[in-house]
């Protein structure tokens, strides 16, 4: 039974794109559909080694002469879930349902971001109505970790000099610059012993999470710095011994949960309820939803102390959130995310992710991570670097986007830099004369199994897109 309207072909190309499992790393199925639509619709397409697709459309009647405009839109999304929903990413569809207005997956993210994108580009591609210049639609993979779709992208494939990134998230709003970044890795191989002591599970949950470089000057509760903070109190007055912990799945999302497993003396329990009452104070206002829970659990093993000690430490000093933040343009320049902690096969790990609108900031944040991370015997090393998407002060794509916005809606249409990463600073690497624009529906609390898709924005957005298009 279908959710949305399929009347309506961006809606009924997003519902099936829910469909089909597409998280980061597992989009050949995504791509592979992709190719059978353009096959469908009589038009050629170009599959890439990565699985990056490009489906071309020749322009319509009077546009011939005019230059060739690519849309663009990544096809994997952030697999996130509630820690008591049970949904395997890997095969299950997601189970959509409409709340006043609003679609949402029960329980999961709901991608989309950028399904959305995905969805109207399919729908213009179908349009045998609409009016456009020659259509060059870019799809990409893995934009939300590696952005290898981005990176392995062959320029040669697309002659277009002007690209519409689907990929924003406020329809009155279109980003004129984004942040660059680099994911960060922390570990330590630890030795375990036998654990002779009472063991207990610590759980931090409840907290509002979401993306990275959307959200992290709200100063929203990370998981695992809360998590870090209990801990540290507890061992400072205590002494604990780590047996595990985990928390975060994504490295990009602010975590909402996470867990630890430790042995300690039964007097342990007061000291994490007095630190965990302070932590509730202070997450007040933004994370009101904030809970924690403290009970027995078994522990055969446990790590020695000197390597407990290390972990907690580390995890407790790790700087996380919003470092620096520009009062003249009003957006966040520099930051980092603690998205992932983890114990598997006896190593400890964290993960981070930094952003900053300079490389200076990325570069700096990321040796500081490193230093204080060899303080505490931990190796570290950077990957996926991806570049900043500069200001370009002259474009005549924002220029006609402006226009056709103001005509349709009578105000003006914002213009922003963000503290997110996008492809676009890649984009522009590729093919210096881009002329970039990004646009899309409004979008909330993406990253986060509570984000929803504001249906009549929806609507809104792909009426602009044709309309935007019409005026190249």
């Amino acid at each position: 039974m279908n959710v949305l309207d399929h009347s309506k072909a961006y809606q009924k190309f997003f519902e099936e794109l829910t469909r089909i499992p597409h998280g980061s790393g597992n989009e050949k199925a995504i791509s592979d559909h992709l190719v059978a639509f353009a096959k469908a619709h009589g038009l050629r397409s170009v599959q890439d080694q990565v699985n990056n697709v490009i489906i071309y459309k020749d322009a319509t009647s009077g546009y011939e002469d005019k230059d060739a405009v690519i849309l663009q839109a990544h096809i994997d999304m952030v697999n996130e879930k509630n820690a008591d929903v049970e949904h395997d990413f890997e095969k299950d569809p997601l189970k959509l349902e409409i709340v006043d207005g609003y679609l949402r997956a029960k329980g999961t993210t709901l991608g989309g971001d950028d399904g959305a994108g995905v969805a109207m580009i399919m729908a213009v591609l179908a349009d045998q109505t609409l009016a456009h210049p020659a259509i060059e639609a870019l799809f990409t993979v893995d934009e939300e970790s590696t952005m290898i779709g981005a990176f392995s992208l062959d320029p040669s494939l697309l002659r277009g000099t002007r690209l519409i990134n689907i990929d924003a998230e406020e329809e009155d709003t279109t980003n004129t610059c984004s942040a660059g970044g680099e994911d960060v890795f922390l570990q330590k191989q630890v030795r375990f012993e036998q654990n002779t002591k009472p063991a207990y599970l610590l759980e931090v949950k409840g907290l509002l999470g979401g993306h990275s470089g959307a959200e992290i000057h709200k100063g929203r509760g990370n998981a695992n710095k809360v998590l870090g903070r209990l801990l540290h109190a507890a061992n400072e007055a205590k002494g604990i011994r780590l047996a595990n912990w985990q928390g975060g799945l994504k490295i990009n999302a602010i975590p909402r949960e996470a867990q630890a497993v430790f042995a300690a003396a039964e007097e342990v329990k007061d000291v994490i309820l007095d630190e965990a009452n302070k932590i509730r104070k202070e997450l007040e206002f933004t994370d009101p939803g904030f809970t924690w829970e403290l009970k027995e659990a078994t522990a055969e093993k446990v790590m020695e102390q000197a390597d407990s000690d290390a972990a907690i430490r580390l995890l407790y000093v790790l700087p996380c959130g919003m470092r620096q933040f520009s009062e003249k343009i009003g957006v966040t320049q520099a930051s980092e995310n603690t998205g992932i902690i983890s114990v598997a096969d006896d190593t400890v790990r964290i993960e981070t992710s930094t952003r900053g609108a300079l490389d200076s900031y990325v570069k700096d944040m990321k040796s500081e991570l490193l230093t204080i991370a060899a303080a505490f015997g931990f190796n570290g090393s950077g990957d996926n670097w991806y570049p900043a998407w500069d200001y370009m002060e002259v474009s005549p794509l924002r220029d006609t986007m402006a226009e056709v916005y103001a005509q349709m809606h009578g105000s003006p249409l914002k213009m922003e830099a963000i503290h997110g990463g996008l492809e676009c600073g890649i984009f522009k690497e590729k093919m210096p004369a881009l002329d970039i624009v990004t646009m899309g529906p409004n979008l909330y609390d993406v990253h986060t199994p509570d984000e929803k898709l504001d249906l009549a924005s929806f609507d809104r957005t792909y009426a602009f897109l044709c309309r935007l298009i019409a005026a190249l």
